[in-house]
């Protein structure tokens, strides 16, 4: 192992060459206008393509599960907003059933019990009260 690692540290680093490229007009060294990469360059851009393509594909792949996520965030904020909305409508319901409950329970202890006497009461009252005004206001 230590020779392994002497043997590393000792042996020179490789040089890679840089890739390059030029732009040819129409007829410069070239039927038609382009650009002319050397070899390192082209390999380069050849072996990038799948790199980037991996890339790309986790770049897509990243976001389309954020946004399904978020879906599913929205999708439950709306379902808990539905229940809570939905309980609270049953609570009022309920509250409004009570107090009918109770208005009607009221209004049953205090109507009268001899209706008669007091539909009799009223007309005699009724009458009486005609009459009355009557007699004043009749100028003759």
């Amino acid at each position: 192992m230590w020779l392994l690692s002497l043997l590393l540290m000792i042996s020179p680093p490789a040089l890679a060459e840089e890739g390059q490229f030029t732009i040819l007009a129409k007829k410069q060294c070239a039927p038609f206008e382009g650009v002319l990469f050397n070899k390192q360059a082209i390999s380069e851009v050849l072996s990038g393509y799948d790199r980037f393509q991996y890339a790309c594909d986790n770049v897509v792949q990243y976001e389309l599960r954020k946004q399904s996520e978020l879906h599913r965030y929205e999708i439950e904020t709306l379902k808990i907003e539905h229940r809570a909305l939905t309980k609270e409508y049953d609570l009022f319901v309920a509250q409004k059933d009570k107090e009918i409950a109770s208005l009607v329970k009221s209004l049953k202890k205090t109507s009268p019990r001899n209706k008669t006497w007091w539909f009799v009461g009223g007309v005699v009252l009724g009458s009486a009260a005609t009459y009355g005004a009557y007699r004043t206001f009749n100028e003759r």
